[in-house]
């Protein structure tokens, strides 16, 4: 019996007759009945060093009541399915009444079996969700993943639970509760971005209630047992010339948005490059274009050099067109020194030097009129 590191614990020690210990696994990165996994670089690790530092033992994550044990102990193992768990050690003062109860029916309960199942109590400042399909934060709004529904790919998605920290460990009837994204479920019906089919199934997996009844988005129409989505309704409608598109505004902006802020500037802003193919294909015309605008700076460098020769900072021009980003002053920049190389391999004296000197001046001013036009 590890006396020692218990009675790190203790204001006064303890003897081996006094305490009754056990250890179990507690945690691990495998998915659990919520579809999340604790991370194992973070998570698990900080499990670990509470575990080691000491967190209370509850019945049923009741933190309202006195915890009955302590941990003294905690290591991070290897499964045999290839991840990690970990593994927790715990101690439990003998004949101690706690919360009406007598520690020694508690430690009768788990050494015949009854009470085996462990669960943790986790949070703190620095924990967030990894969404298992996209990477993102589970609230990033461009994370369109619930745990518990498929995604794009077919897959059954899950969060990984990130930097979290050990509160208590706790004796349950089963695993811990769902967590923040039964919060963001709850989120997405509110605003009309889940199928009632989906809705169901979530309630169903989470045994909660996600619509309250007091909004909906499906309504039937008279005459007809068929329900349609009021969305298409409101299409149909502005189609046919029987309501004002303006006065569609109107009602959204008076309760709740159907999606967030910036979510309706980007789409607004795309108009109709707002689909999955419509973003490939602007990605597609960003990628060309910046080609073609670094091949005409290319072009604009080697133009000035005809003009004036290599010794100007050619770097030092290029990064400044760079920085300008407009390929109409490419363009001129092309243009203009084009034209000075033509008007200084024109034998004989220019006719009109004032004109090509006042082109060329805001753009070659630390060159002397000697050095761009030709004498006779």
């Amino acid at each position: 019996m590890d006396l020692d590191l218990i009675n790190r614990h203790t204001l006064e020690p303890v003897t081996a007759e006094e305490v009754f210990t056990f250890s179990g696994i507690c945690s691990n990165d495998q998915p659990d009945a919520y579809f999340t996994r604790m991370d194992t670089s973070t998570t698990l690790r900080n499990y670990v060093e509470d575990l080691q530092t000491g967190v209370s033992l509850q019945e049923s994550h009741d933190i309202t009541r006195n915890p009955y044990g302590r941990s003294y102990h905690g290591e991070l193992i290897s499964t045999e399915e290839g991840g990690h768990a970990v593994r927790g050690y715990w101690y439990i003062i003998r004949d101690l009444h706690i919360n009406g109860a007598n520690t020694n029916d508690m430690i009768r309960a788990i050494q015949t079996g009854v009470i085996r199942d462990l669960s943790v109590g986790f949070g703190g400042s620095d924990m967030w969700y990894r969404c298992g399909s996209c990477g993102r934060n589970l609230w990033d709004w461009e994370c369109h993943h619930i745990p518990g529904l498929e995604d794009e790919e077919g897959q059954i998605n899950f969060a990984w639970v990130m930097d979290a920290k050990l509160r208590e460990v706790s004796t349950v009837y089963k695993g811990a509760t769902p967590g923040a994204y039964i919060e963001k479920a709850r989120e997405y019906v509110s605003q009309g971005q889940l199928s009632q089919q989906n809705i169901a199934r979530l309630e169903r997996q989470y045994h909660v209630r996600l619509d309250d009844g007091q909004r909906s988005f499906f309504i039937s129409q008279k005459g007809s047992e068929q329900t349609v989505n009021l969305l298409e309704q409101l299409r149909q409608a502005i189609q046919e010339n029987k309501i004002e598109k303006n006065r569609v505004y109107d009602i959204l902006s008076e309760g709740e948005p159907f999606r967030q802020s910036d979510d309706i500037a980007l789409r607004n802003e795309l108009g109709d490059y707002a689909t999955v193919e419509g973003v490939r294909q602007l990605k597609q015309e960003v990628r060309m274009g910046r080609a073609y605008l670094a091949d005409s700076i290319d072009q604009a460098v080697k133009a000035r050099i005809r003009a004036f020769g290599d010794s100007f900072d050619a770097e030092n021009y290029r990064s400044m067109l760079l920085k300008l980003n407009d390929l109409d002053s490419v363009k001129e920049e092309i243009r203009l020194y084009e034209q000075m190389v033509k008007q200084r391999f024109t034998p004989g004296r220019q006719t009109e030097p004032e004109l090509i000197h006042s082109q060329s001046a805001a753009r070659a001013s630390d060159f002397k009129r000697e050095n761009i036009f030709d004498k006779e």
